[in-house]
C-alpha cells in the first residue's frame, strides 16, 4: 500500500495547476490578487559592478629624477629626496592605465648633527601617480594632514639628483 501512496502523491503535485514557485501564489498559499501584489516585498534594485582591473608590476630597480630617487624591490621601495626619505610598504603595481596609489612613510630630515637620542618622525604617506613606459610621475601626500610634499618626475635607470640637508 505504501508503495502506491508515494507515486500517487507525486503525480497529484505534478499535475497541479499551481506550481510551488508560481509568482501568483502568496506566502500564505492563496492566490494573490492585484491588490495583494503591492503588499509583497519588492526586489532590490540591480547594481552595476565595475569590471576588475588587472594589476601589473612596475620594473624593479632604480628610478631617478631632480630632487628624488626611488629604488624598487619586489616588496616595495625606498625613496630619497631633498631633506627627507621615505618607504613604499607594499608591492609597486599599477592598473591597466598605469595609475598607482600606494601606502608608505615619509621622514623629514634636518641639517646639522643628529643627536643619539633623537628618533626620526616617520609620518604615514600616500604615493600616487602614473607610469608610462620608463617615465613616472609621483606625488607624495602626508595622510594625516593631506599636505602635499611634492610632485616629482622620474625616469627608469636615471641617476637621482638629491640635495641632502647640510
Amino acid at each position: 500500500m505504501r508503495s502506491l501512496l508515494i507515486p500517487t502523491l507525486m503525480l497529484a503535485v505534478a499535475c497541479s495547476s499551481r506550481p510551488p514557485t508560481s509568482p501568483e501564489v502568496s506566502r500564505e498559499g492563496l492566490h494573490a490578487t492585484a491588490g495583494d501584489r503591492s503588499a509583497q516585498p519588492a526586489r532590490p534594485a540591480s547594481r552595476v559592478v565595475a569590471p576588475r582591473t588587472e594589476l601589473r608590476a612596475v620594473p624593479l630597480g632604480a628610478w631617478g629624477g631632480d630632487h628624488v630617487g626611488l629604488e624598487l624591490s619586489a616588496a616595495g621601495g625606498t625613496l630619497e629626496y631633498d631633506c627627507a626619505h621615505g618607504t613604499i610598504d607594499q608591492a609597486f603595481v599599477v592598473d591597466s592605465e598605469g595609475r598607482f596609489a600606494l601606502d608608505g612613510t615619509h621622514t623629514r630630515e634636518h641639517g646639522g648633527p643628529i643627536r643619539s637620542e633623537e628618533k626620526p618622525e616617520k609620518l604615514p604617506a600616500r604615493y600616487t601617480g602614473t607610469v608610462a613606459g620608463d617615465a613616472m610621475t609621483l606625488t607624495v601626500t602626508l595622510t594625516s594632514s593631506n599636505a602635499v610634499v611634492g610632485t616629482f618626475t622620474l625616469t627608469r635607470g636615471r641617476l637621482a639628483r638629491v640635495f641632502k640637508c647640510a
